[in-house]
């Protein structure tokens, strides 16, 4: 350093830098106005390294182009509308991909990537790029450039670094902003939404804490006690009942927070001293922070209480009946029952005092009793009969005949039946239903199937179907039969279990292979008028065919998804790098190297062509299903054309012989059929031996497809490696004996099995070469 003082001289350009990153970090913190600041650090930077453009790339959110958001320097209408791709092979995309900031010193000669439109047609020479945020989770790419070559120094690149780390930070406080903005206008907007909805509520909502004091509740609540907001806000919540009250009110509260739940009736207590019967039912709950609270509503219960004590008198009246006898309100809420009535659900009455009606009956028949009631009122029907069932407390299901009628009370229509249980009878005629359905003929021909019944013993009482006449099973063998006898024992402890469920209520499906088929079974629970289960159906459908062609999707799938991993993940990437390198190697250093390793660096570079070649090929074959075209009618002669046509100078080089028969039209992709004769005749001309090859193609009607056969006289395959060909990467001779990747066969293999059929190879050593493959015949 010389003794020129930092006075005299002004600032460095490192402190200058140091500066610049300060005001604009100051800068991100004052101001939510991004684009304000990216501009003011584009113009800053720009000026800070004398350079002529300054940029802020935004990443779309796909991930597929940059947009240039702010910047200084570009031609007008650049800024705010150009855009770049992210490919490798640009400078965007290589500088999302480097950990490390991008240093370009002349864009013109540099091979690591091209330069875009945006930067050619600027005359950029010079630069430097650096990413936005996170090298995991880029906003985008910052960076400065010139038109003249500028070697840029270790603390400009820092400088640039700083810069795009105070974006970053700025973009990241925003969002973060925006995001908590939005959050508290949903929240006000839910809390107006909730306040909508309480208010409209007319029983009784609170929320109270585990000390008992009230943090929400509705107007209903100081309509119903009397006391104001601010009373309530002050007071516990056992003061709203009598004193008399507290401890029980306590423990159900601590009930509440314990357990989870509760259900209590209590009185409340209001301000003028009245006490009114209420049914609560409280449930915890958690706040925002995670604080249990205690979220209640209480409906009074004033009406039902009157009226379960005004019908009480007549309980006396039906104890002596012998039939079931209750009473029940508008709610369908029983207010009386008899012993009989009781004892035929198993519950007692006092369990039934205040039960609604479906714990006893199911939906459906209380909407059948409503229309008769209707009808009733029209006096349509004198006297309404319903045939239902009754759950009982033990879960038994109990058929009975209710008989019901209407009586209107002070306090509203009330409605009393008479419940008889019909289980006898009901028996009776489940037994005629099910002795008529044994003797029923179920299915005399299911189509590509079979079909049984069986009893609780898992015996067959009722086969048929088709599948029964192609394996030349007569019923006979089956019916009065059990699996145990008719089936292995390996198979019967794998189909038990489902044979068994359906006395359960349970339906079951699962397949099994049987007499060398695949076979798709159900078992499904078969019940009688009483909706009782007294035999399991069987049902059983062939997809020996659907299994196999299952088996072989699958198995293309797995293969697809492995080659394109490989391809674009773990091949592709390193492969660019590595040759990359190489080049630079072979330019940098040509001098350098003895003829040794001039050698090496041949084999090394040729390494790496082969290696693309075998990409390439991958990613050929793993995009056969999902890039194809369909399949529509083609003629093989035009494909055959084009495929000769490509190898034109491969033909007349090696003097080949090529005779053709008539060719069909067939349902086809034609580019990959155009690929599968390319392959195969490249495949006999470089295999054709010392003697020019002499290839012959032919066609074969063979049903609703075409056999196409390409046959050459060259030097044969070994009859044991037949199957081996055809693998990806498969190669019978060394690249020096003969050039390819080992993957052309797989890709024929791959086209034709998309097309429905098979290939096939037919050779010898020695002895020439017949490959055949299927294809389907037009309509």
């Amino acid at each position: 350093m010389d003794s020129t003082s930092e006075t005299d001289t002004g600032p460095t350009p490192q402190i200058r830098q140091q500066e610049v990153v300060a005001e604009l970090g100051q800068q991100a913190l004052r101001t939510n106005d991004l684009d304000q600041l990216m501009h003011d650090t584009a113009v800053a930077v720009s000026e800070s390294l004398d350079a002529e453009y300054a940029k802020v790339l935004e990443l779309y959110p796909n991930g597929d182009a940059v947009l240039l958001r702010e910047g200084v320097g570009w031609h007008d209408g650049v800024v705010g509308s150009a855009t770049a791709t992210t490919n490798l092979d640009s400078q965007a995309g290589y500088t999302l991909l480097s950990e490390a900031p991008v240093i370009v010193d002349d864009l013109r000669t540099d091979e690591r990537f091209s330069g875009p439109e945006l930067l050619t047609e600027h005359d950029v020479v010079s630069g430097i790029s650096v990413i936005i945020g996170p090298v995991d989770d880029p906003w985008g790419v910052f960076g400065v450039h010139t038109t003249s070559h500028r070697e840029f120094t270790d603390s400009d690149v820092t400088f640039v670094t700083n810069i795009a780390n105070v974006l970053a930070a700025a973009i990241d406080r925003t969002e973060t902003e925006r995001r908590l903005r939005e959050r508290e206008r949903r929240l006000g907007r839910y809390k107006e939404y909730t306040d909508g909805i309480l208010a409209a509520v007319d029983d009784v909502f609170y929320v109270i804490d585990e000390s008992g004091t009230f943090q929400r509740w509705n107007e209903a609540l100081t309509e119903v006690t009397g006391y104001s907001d601010a009373e309530i806000g002050s007071m516990h919540s056992v003061e709203f009942f009598s004193q008399e009250d507290h401890e029980s009110t306590a423990a159900a509260i601590d009930e509440v927070f314990a357990t989870g739940r509760t259900r209590v009736e209590a009185g409340i207590l209001t301000k003028a001293g009245d006490r009114i019967p209420y049914e609560f039912v409280a449930t915890r709950l958690e706040d925002p922070d995670g604080t249990p609270v205690l979220a209640g509503i209480g409906r009074d219960v004033t009406e039902r209480k009157e009226r379960t004590r005004e019908l009480a008198k007549y309980e006396r009246i039906v104890e002596t009946i012998n039939d079931g006898i209750y009473v029940a309100d508008d709610d369908l809420r029983y207010t009386m029952v008899n012993d009989a009535f009781a004892s035929l659900t198993g519950y007692t009455r006092e369990e039934l005092r205040g039960a609604h009606a479906t714990r006893l009956i199911d939906e459906a028949a209380i909407e059948e009793a409503a229309e008769m009631r209707a009808a009733m009122a029209t006096d349509e029907t004198a006297n309404p009969t319903l045939e239902t069932t009754v759950e009982t407390a033990d879960g038994d299901h109990v058929p009975v005949e209710v008989t019901f009628a209407s009586f209107n009370a002070d306090e509203g229509e009330n409605r009393v039946g008479v419940v008889r249980d019909i289980t006898e009878r009901k028996e009776r005629e489940r037994a005629l239903v099910e002795s008529e359905r044994r003797y029923r003929t179920l299915v005399k021909n299911f189509p590509n199937g079979a079909v049984g019944l069986y009893d609780e013993d898992l015996t067959y009482t009722v086969a048929g179907g088709e599948l029964m006449s192609e394996l030349e099973i007569p019923p006979d063998e089956i019916v009065g039969v059990s699996i145990y006898e008719r089936y292995p024992d390996d198979l019967v402890e794998e189909i038990k279990p489902h044979f068994r469920a359906v006395f359960d209520g349970d339906s079951r499906t699962f397949e099994v292979e049987y007499h060398d088929r695949h076979l798709l079974a159900h078992t499904l629970p078969v019940r009688d008028g009483a909706d009782d289960i007294y035999a399991g159906m069987l049902l059983i459908q062939d997809i020996t065919e659907r299994t196999e062609y299952r088996r072989q999707l699958e198995e293309s799938n797995e293969r697809l998804e492995q080659f394109a991993y490989a391809a674009s993940h773990d091949l592709q990437e390193p492969l660019r790098m590595i040759s990359s390198y190489l080049s630079l190697l072979e330019r940098r250093y040509e001098d350098v190297f003895d003829e040794d390793g001039e050698e090496f660096l041949a084999f090394a570079v040729d390494g790496a062509d082969r290696m693309r070649e075998m990409i390439d090929g991958l990613l050929e074959y793993s995009r056969i299903d999902t890039q194809g075209e369909p399949l529509e009618p083609v003629a093989l002669e035009d494909v055959l054309d084009d495929a000769t046509d490509n190898l034109h100078v491969k033909l007349e080089e090696s003097n080949a012989e090529l005779t053709v028969a008539p060719l069909p039209r067939v349902r086809g992709d034609e580019r990959q059929l155009q690929q599968v004769f390319q392959n195969l005749l490249s495949n006999a001309i470089e295999y054709s031996g010392d003697e020019p090859p002499r290839i012959h193609v032919d066609a074969e009607a063979a049903g609703r497809e075409w056999e196409i056969s390409i046959r050459d006289e060259g030097i044969g395959i070994d009859s044991e490696e037949t199957d081996r060909i055809f693998e990806v990467f498969q190669r019978l001779h060394s690249r020096d004996e003969h050039a390819g990747t080992g993957i052309g066969l797989a890709l024929c293999q791959r086209i034709v099995e998309r097309h429905g059929g098979e290939i096939w190879v037919d050779s010898e050593s020695g002895k020439g070469t017949t490959f055949r493959f299927t294809l389907p015949a037009t309509e």
